[in-house]
Formats: structure tokens, sequence, C-alpha cells
């Protein structure tokens, strides 16, 4: 990704003999060209070797007038103590977490190590959805012998406003990609790994809800019923979780009363989690499979992909004054960028079977996805 210090180093090494694409850094990517009657393609590879020996790999490539030299990654030895900062990250989530489920139950988990304790249902199966689609990354990372950060957590809380108790958790690569193959075999493993776990805990937890009348037992022990349901913070639904609802027939649990029952809260999050992730869009996970599948034509697919999103949100607000959306576009223009990175051989195939799974994604994407994941009554 474009970073300040990866522009610094590679502007000692070019000096003025190549220009910055301007455009580039809103495509998430440092790439230099200039004209081909400025500069040979020797003094080009000249220039890839002296980015080598500062710890920089590049990709070269040429159009029918310039030359383009993209900064794809570094490849400098990670430092020292690379498990401490993520051992104590997942510790901290661990916490979050647990807090969260703790109070999910209406209980304070400030006032007893039994409350406190409580939540620790929540806090593994969200924690344990989190693990699997990162280790999904991270394992087929280790395949292809790409150095890999383990994975950090984010923990978050935040006692004033509703939260899951984590923003998540990401890898890093530490090494370019080598080919498509590689970037899709990473990028597909995450998504499938998080759902298949979080069916599973759908499954649990639909499968041990009680009936009707003892659901409603149940939650009249965690808090008062009321038929004023006016301002209940409420879920919304995606095609996946209805199906398994009606499956068990199990329809009749409202979705502002879901987050009471562990499993199938963080099995809704696990779907939720991985529909954002699937957003076929920059370097989201989504963005690697589209790539590794059409390539060139991945930007183009990013862009329509946030313009859909932008619709969605004109939607969401000018319809159901929902912001739940909002901060994306954002995060998209800022971080996630529409123009993937290229691996350092763009040329190989990933084959019908990886294709095949490619669309079996987006599949997914759609059964999981909501248009309004949260909104008030």
């Amino acid at each position: 990704m474009y970073s300040k210090r990866r522009e610094e180093t590679a502007k000692f090494v070019i000096q003025n003999k190549l220009k910055k694409d301007f455009w580039s850094r809103f495509y998430g990517l440092l790439v230099y060209k200039q004209k081909k009657d400025k500069i040979s393609e020797d003094e080009v590879k000249q220039l890839q070797q002296g980015l080598q020996e500062q710890g920089l790999v590049s990709k070269a490539e040429s159009s029918d007038r310039k030359h383009y030299l993209s900064i794809i990654a570094s490849d400098r030895k990670p430092g020292k103590n690379q498990r401490f900062v993520p051992v104590l990250l997942l510790l901290l989530t661990i916490v979050t977490t647990t807090i969260t489920g703790a109070q999910l139950l209406n209980k304070d988990p400030f006032a007893s190590w039994e409350n406190f304790f409580s939540g620790i249902y929540y806090a593994y199966a969200l924690l344990l959805i989190l693990f699997c689609h990162e280790m999904g990354h991270y394992l087929y990372a280790r395949y292809y012998k790409i150095k890999v950060t383990l994975p950090f957590f984010i923990p978050f809380y935040f006692p004033l406003m509703f939260s899951f108790g984590t923003f998540g958790a990401f890898i890093r690569l530490k090494e370019p990609i080598p080919h498509k193959k590689a970037l899709f075999d990473i990028g597909v493993a995450g998504p499938f790994a998080g759902f298949i776990v979080s069916v599973i805990f759908l499954i649990l937890g639909f499968a041990n809800l009680p009936d009707e009348t003892g659901m409603w037992a149940y939650i009249n022990n965690i808090h008062p019923v009321t038929e004023n349901v006016s301002g209940a913070l409420t879920f919304g639904n995606n095609i996946l979780f209805d199906f398994f609802a009606q499956a068990f027939g199990k329809s009749y649990l409202p979705m502002y009363e879901m987050y009471h029952f562990p499993f199938i809260v963080t099995g809704w999050f696990g779907l939720l989690i991985t529909a954002l992730n699937l957003m076929p869009i920059g370097q989201l996970d989504g963005g690697h499979i589209t790539h590794a599948m059409f390539g060139g034509k991945s930007a183009r697919i990013a862009i329509l992909g946030f313009l859909g999103l932008i619709i969605l949100n004109i939607v969401l607000i000018s319809q159901f004054n929902s912001y739940v959306y909002v901060l994306w576009p954002i995060l998209i223009l800022v971080f996630i960028k529409f123009k993937h990175p290229p691996t350092l051989d763009d040329s190989i195939p990933i084959g019908a079977t990886r294709k095949f799974l490619g669309y079996i994604a987006y599949l997914i994407f759609v059964l999981c996805f909501s248009p309004m994941p949260i909104y008030l009554q």
C-alpha cells in the first residue's frame, strides 16, 4: 500500500528520472512513469535494482508510449518481538468481548467475576469466527512461503454506546504476492473459513433456542418484556439468516431481542463480517478475489461496487434516516482504494476451479449482505 516512508525511499533512488503518477495515490499504489524517449528499459531495470537494494520490491510495465514502475512492497525483515503485540491485543479483545457479552445479558461485568464470565460464550464464539477468518489468510500465506504477521485483533469498548467489543482483526503480508493463484487462495480462504464457523454457530444457536414461550420467559429474566419496542436496537436480516430461522422453525425470534442469544448474534455478526470483506473493492478480500479472476478489469468492478454503495447510502439516508454505511465510502477512498496492486506475475491464470470458487464467494456475499444491518425501531 501507499506509505510516506516508501515514497521517500523511492524518491531517493529514482531522483528525477521518473515522474510520480499523481492518480496512483487514489488507487493505494505508488507508481512512477516516464515517456519511452526519455528513459530506456535498461535504465528502468537499473532503478529496480536500486530500489531492491533499499528494500523495496517493484514491478516494471510498459505501454506504447511510457514505462511504468510500481512499488509493490518492502522485503525488509520483520522486527523482533513480533508476537508480543498480537498476543497483547488478543488478550485485550478477550476482555472487551467478554464485557460486551455480559452486558448483552443485562449483567454488570464489573460487579462480580460471575457476571464478567457470563459473557464468555459470546467472546468465545465471536473470537473463534474472527480467528478462523484470519488464520485462513495466514495459513495460505505460509503455504506460499510469504512472510506474514500473526493476526492483530482490535479491541473496542465504550460504555456509552453499543458495540460488539471489537472492530475485527487483520494480518499483514511482509512480502509481495508472487502470482494470482496465491492472491486468490489467500483472499478467499479467510471469508470461507469465517463463513463456515459462522454458519456452525448459527445452527447451534437456532437448534438450542427454546420454543416461543420459553424464549420470552428467558428474555423476561434479562429485562422486562414490553409491547412498546419503539427505539429498540434492531439487527437487519439477510437471506441466509432468514433461511436458518425458517428451517429450524424459529422465525418468532425478534431481531431486536436476538443479541441476548450469544451463538445466534455472533453467527449473524460473522455473516456480516464475511459480506463486508467480500465486497469486490480494492484490497478487501473480495478485491483480492476479483483481481485474481479479472485482472485489470477489477478496478472497473470496484468502481461499480463503490457506486452501488453510494446509491445504498442515498436510499438509507433519504428513506430510513440510517447512516449505517456512511463511513464506508470514506474508508474506501482513503484506505481500501479501487485499484488492486499487481502481483509479481499477473500473467499466470488461476484456472477454472478457482474461478468457480470465486463465483461461490460472490454468492456468499449476496446471501450474507444486510442492506441495513443495524437500526432503531
